[in-house]
């Protein structure tokens, strides 16, 4: 091997074993569970919003996934047997006083500071969407801005066990999803505007999902495709 090729080798490795020497684990938590009903139907609408401070983050890897288990993602909400919206309200380090399990026990919708509130409100651009289209999808951006102002109950602790750092401890960096998915077939093709604080309806579900990072010393350019592929493989575990 030339003396050029072994040292591109050798920084390879170098840079490889301080990635994973710097990742001591990844965790993944939801609010709470979703379990859609056996279905024939394989079309799905996929729309994948961030409105978060990372903007690399992405689940553009989602329609993959899915095809990969034989789904079909069209382009035409009104064509789709399953509408699945997907916002990314939070990517940062936590906070020992707020903690991931914390941010993710308010569930769906819930606020986690003034951020994820000025993120819902532009969620509901989504409407600006032409035609049919735009009323369906923009509904449920309405719904998911009236749940997090509407809701307003004290975060508790749902989670609790060795993935809550301490102080001292490792740097935790996360990134929260909020997740609905609309079963057409249940509700007339129509995706329903839920009240805030109350059980969404019928063939509607929501979740919110959190993937979290800890690191030795902060490293969001390595977190990123780390959280990306947890959520991703969240969202499409539950077909």
């Amino acid at each position: 091997m030339a003396a050029g090729s072994f040292r591109g080798v050798l920084v390879g490795i170098l840079l490889s074993t301080g990635c994973a020497a710097n990742v001591r684990d990844t965790d993944l938590l939801a609010s709470n569970s979703i379990l859609l009903a056996p279905s024939t139907a394989r079309t799905v609408f996929l729309q994948n919003r961030n409105s978060s401070d990372n903007q690399d983050m992405s689940l553009t890897d989602l329609a993959s996934r899915l095809g990969a288990k034989g789904y079909q993602v069209v382009q035409d909400p009104q064509t789709a047997a399953y509408v699945v919206l997907t916002n990314i309200v939070y990517c940062n380090q936590t906070k020992v006083e707020l903690p991931v399990e914390d941010m993710v026990a308010g569930g769906y919708g819930s606020g986690i500071g003034s951020s994820i509130m000025s993120g819902l409100h532009g969620l509901t651009g989504m409407a600006s969407m032409a035609g049919p289209q735009g009323a369906l999808v923009g509904g449920a951006a309405s719904m998911g801005l009236n749940a997090a102002e509407g809701i307003g109950h004290a975060v508790g602790n749902m989670f609790g066990g060795p993935s809550r750092p301490d102080a001292n401890e490792n740097i935790n960096y996360a990134c929260i999803a909020d997740l609905q998915i609309t079963e057409l077939t249940i509700t007339g093709g129509i995706i329903p505007v839920s009240q805030p604080g109350t059980q969404p309806p019928l063939g509607v579900y929501q979740t919110r999902l959190a993937a979290s990072v800890h690191q030795k010393k902060l490293d969001e350019q390595e977190a990123t495709p780390l959280v990306q592929q947890r959520l991703s493989a969240a969202v499409a575990g539950h077909f």
